[in-house]
């Protein structure tokens, strides 16, 4: 009798253990597929992008605090030789403006955002926010992040004024912003 009842309390103990770990892990596979979904799309944006000068290896910059970059901040190999490296930078980083081609954003103020696009004013320079509201405010693209599907917006105004070029294709994909 003895040996039952440990078998059963310890069995219940496991079992216990396991329903409460099963969300979390539903949860972490959910987050994880977002993850890769957003480096999907960034890296799809980033690889229909060209700049003036045309890198070899794109600098992605990721600033912020970020829900979803774990699959972007791994980088990525483009179609040829081109390579995205990135890496994570403080905001107030001073060398910020001068080591990216893109920045990718997390969940920053509205006034930060608008000092961050600022210190990029002339620069060719792709934006793409984790967050719908800097598409209001200058940003370039802006993610929509749900349960099996990553979209973005674009502020076509914003690209113009930005010297990268897109490709129409990547631009008729998003929905619009109009001007800020």
């Amino acid at each position: 009798m003895y040996f039952l009842r440990k078998f059963f309390s310890v069995y219940l103990v496991l079992l216990s253990g396991l329903i409460l770990s099963a969300p979390a892990c539903a949860q972490d596979i959910a987050t994880d597929e977002r993850s890769q979904g957003v480096a999907q799309a960034v890296f799809g944006i980033v690889s229909y992008t060209r700049w003036p000068a045309d890198p070899s290896s794109i600098r992605l910059c990721v600033v912020g605090p970020t829900e979803y970059a774990d699959e972007v901040l791994k980088g990525a190999q483009l179609a040829g030789d081109r390579k995205v490296v990135v890496r994570r930078m403080r905001l107030d980083d001073p060398d910020l403006a001068t080591s990216c081609d893109g920045i990718y954003v997390g969940a920053i103020p509205d006034g930060a955002w608008k000092q961050l696009a600022s210190r990029f004013t002339g620069q060719p320079v792709l934006s793409i926010s984790e967050q719908p509201e800097p598409c209001s405010i200058g940003g370039m693209f802006c993610l929509s992040v749900r349960p099996g599907n990553v979209s973005f917006e674009v502020n076509l105004d914003s690209v113009a004024r930005s010297g990268v070029r897109v490709n129409p294709r990547v631009l008729q994909l998003a929905r619009r912003k109009g001007k800020p």
